[in-house]
């Protein structure tokens, strides 16, 4: 399989948000954010399949590796208690009365994607991504702040 030869799809969509309201209100951007282009940074992080230890009925212990959706399941329960805190990734970015931007804390929530893709982490080329995975394992933010992707590697 060559450099970037392998596909990812979507399989849901969806938006997370904080699991507590908040009320509205808008945070100005500082005036480095004002004088910089806008910039979006992509960040990915591989972790190994972790292993569940649960009891039988007749008192042994027994592993297991974890399901994808119960994975993902614990990633948005994770996410939208992380949001409390952090309320302005739950915003959006919009244009004030004068036209700058700034983040109106809304709590509209984190685009939230699973997908799958057909390739193995060992045959990806980790010293060049933007020719091997760009774009496939990050995905685009389409309205706020943050867009986060989990992926599952489906094993040929």
């Amino acid at each position: 399989m060559g450099d970037g030869d392998f596909s990812v799809s979507v399989t849901n969509e969806e938006v997370v948000a904080a699991v507590v309201p908040m009320q509205e209100h808008w945070l100005p951007l500082s005036n480095l954010d004002l004088l910089l282009p806008p910039l979006d940074v992509g960040v990915f992080f591989c972790y190994k399949n972790p292993r569940v230890l649960t009891s039988t009925t007749l008192g042994d212990c027994d592993t297991h590796k974890m399901s994808f959706g119960s994975m993902v399941g614990s990633l948005k329960k994770a996410l939208a208690q992380t949001l409390v805190s952090y309320y302005a990734l739950a915003g959006e970015v919009v244009l004030n009365s004068i036209g700058e931007p700034e983040v109106l804390c809304n709590n509209r929530g984190v685009d939230f994607l699973e997908a799958e893709a057909d390739v193995e982490l060992k045959n990806l080329n980790f010293y060049n991504p933007d020719e091997t995975f760009e774009g496939k394992f990050v995905p685009k933010k389409k309205n706020g702040v943050l867009a986060v992707q989990v992926l599952d590697i489906i094993r040929q």
